[in-house]
């Protein structure tokens, strides 16, 4: 005992620990262990702590090492994420060669330079139910990956909602004071337009599901003068605006044609713009109505409408009135509203060879009086057209119209100006003149072709003629018409946002009435430099024109007009333009 005694006090404060850890384990065996086993086990006990202590350490490191991991991981996805960034703003700023091209325009391919960026992948987590009351069993999520492009154009889906539209305007002056437009509809629009418009379009998606979709939609537009800085609303200044579409817009309702477009509201079949003279081929304004597009039909496809636009008739009667005692008889004026439905066909869409296309298009328009309304004379009107559009002309395309109208219809197409063929005789819905089964007839081509790599013409030619139309220029009935209309824009392209170039029209209009003849007839010239973002005339916007432009008025004996006194006016200043 003595021994064992003295052998512990000369163990370490250490092995005292690992002594008594020993005992603890062992004290059945504690008094038959001798010194040299005690001291294997305590060193074998060191070398055991020892290697937890070197594990320990290993450890650390591990952690250290894979802190430092996390850091540069975390450092990678905040450049890769500012990288994305950059390459979003990269790609709003990206100016396209060919814009949204109006009026299904086909141009001259452009070889674009693609963004680096088209490989970015971007993965999205969408969630969705199953119409399940347990939104934890129901919900399923669908994972999707995206170009950058498409992740753009899957978030404007998904929001529904988009705003575009188109304006015009810009500064210019003449020699001669204030600078006049004449005829714009007969000799083009370059150097002849003064004034500014705007179209604006907004559309929310309001309903999507199961292949069912409904989107309202409000399009506002209207002129904005140039020549004044105050611009309120009003009709003196030509300032104005109107909601000349307010309707909902819907997809998978008709059944058997789930692409078919059904509409309802203030609306109509889309307009067809001969861009450089300013007016269109095929127009019905409405005040509202209901239409059905592409609807398959055989080797076509089918757009129906039927809309109202009601015309205001004025009306001139003999009363008796009493004055002073004695009767007389006066005439007065009455104002009548008369009912107006039309009813319009496009058979459109059919292919005949190789990228040419044919339409067939008719239009309808009947007046319904009421009992009270006999006395008044309001006559239908017909409308019909066949368009022939060939794509991929000389890099371009060009489009034929062929078109015969009846009635005030008839008599829109008499204009020296504005020749839409609409009802009413202006914006204000009026109904004006004796119509009687007069007809007209209209030739119209528009296009654009590449007459050398470098070299690019647009063109808009209208031949008309019309026999016992009643005209709105000279306020005459039983009149026969022949015009001739012209603008060619030939332009040599410097790049892709320059051009310079040349417009140049004609016309010449000829009316007869109670054997009398009346001509009017002019030109312009206009020399412009264009700043723009691609190389197509009728179809690349923005457009920003810089111009100089002699017009002449060599016979004016149906408008009467004149430039300030002149007979010719030299005008220059610039002008933008811009679909959005």
């Amino acid at each position: 005992m003595k021994y064992l005694t003295k052998a512990v006090l000369k163990v370490k404060p250490k092995r005292i620990v690992l002594i008594t850890l020993l005992g603890l384990c062992y004290i059945p065996n504690s008094f038959a262990t001798n010194q040299d086993e005690l001291e294997a086990r305590i060193s074998m006990l060191e070398q055991k702590l020892l290697a937890l202590s070197q594990e320990s350490i290993d450890l650390k490191k591990q952690v250290i090492e894979s802190n430092k991991q996390l850091a540069q991981l975390n450092k990678n996805i905040q450049q890769q994420q500012v990288v994305i960034n950059n390459q979003q703003r990269a790609l709003k700023k990206q100016n396209v060669a060919v814009a949204n091209v109006q009026n299904n325009v086909d141009s001259k391919t452009v070889v674009q330079q693609q963004p680096t960026f088209d490989n970015q992948i971007v993965l999205v987590n969408d969630s969705k139910t199953n119409g399940s009351k347990d939104e934890s069993t129901a919900t399923k999520t669908i994972k999707n990956s995206y170009t950058l492009s498409e992740f753009k154009d899957f978030i404007k889906d998904e929001i529904g909602f988009s705003f575009n539209g188109y304006f015009r305007g810009g500064w210019s002056t003449s020699k001669n004071g204030k600078p006049k437009n004449y005829a714009e509809g007969a000799l083009g629009r370059f150097g002849n337009e003064y004034g500014g418009w705007y179209d604006l379009v907004f559309k929310q998606k309001v309903y999507d599901e199961d292949g069912h979709r409904v989107d309202a939609i409000v399009m506002i537009d209207g002129n904005v003068a140039t020549n004044k800085a105050a611009g309120l609303f009003n009709t003196q200044d030509d300032n104005i605006m109107q909601f000349s579409d307010i309707y909902l817009s819907t997809k998978g309702f008709i059944p058997g044609f789930p692409d078919a477009n059904l509409w309802v509201g203030k609306h109509s079949l889309p307009y067809n713009e001969i861009q450089m003279l300013d007016w269109k081929t095929q127009k019905t304004p409405a005040g509202g109505g209901i239409g059905i597009e592409g609807l398959d039909a055989g080797v076509g496809k089918l757009d129906l409408a039927l809309v109202r636009a009601d015309v205001n008739v004025k009306q001139t009667k003999e009363v008796e009135v009493v004055e002073n005692g004695k009767v007389k008889r006066k005439e007065v004026t009455k104002r009548e509203e008369v009912d107006l439905n039309e009813v319009e066909f496009r058979y459109r869409d059919i292919a005949l060879w190789q990228d040419a296309t044919l339409a067939i298009n008719g239009r309808y328009s009947a007046p319904n009086k009421s009992k009270i309304q006999d006395s008044i004379s309001v006559k239908n009107a017909w409308l019909g057209s066949f368009v022939l559009r060939q794509n991929n002309f000389f890099g371009g395309f060009n489009q034929l119209t062929l078109q015969t109208a009846t009635n005030s219809v008839a008599s829109q197409l008499a204009n020296i100006n504005t020749n839409n063929p609409e009802f009413a005789a202006n914006s204000d819905n009026d109904y004006i003149g004796t119509h009687t089964d007069g007809k007209a007839y209209r030739l119209v081509s528009e296009g654009e072709a590449y007459l050398a790599d470098k070299v690019i013409v647009a063109h808009a030619l209208a031949l008309t003629s019309g026999k016992d139309v009643f005209s709105y220029d000279l306020n005459l009935a039983h009149t026969d018409f022949t015009s001739f209309k012209s603008a060619i824009r030939p332009a040599y392209i410097w790049d892709t946002y320059n051009q310079s170039g040349v417009e140049l029209g004609y016309f010449k209009q000829k009316n007869k009435v109670k054997g009398k003849s009346y001509t009017e007839e002019g030109f312009k010239t206009t020399l412009f430099h264009s700043f723009k973002v691609g190389e197509s005339i009728l179809a690349s916007r923005p457009d920003i024109r810089f111009y100089v432009s002699y017009i002449e008025s060599m016979q004016n004996e149906i408008s009467k007009f004149d430039f300030n006194g002149k007979e010719n006016q030299i005008s220059f200043g610039v002008q933008t333009e811009v679909w959005f």
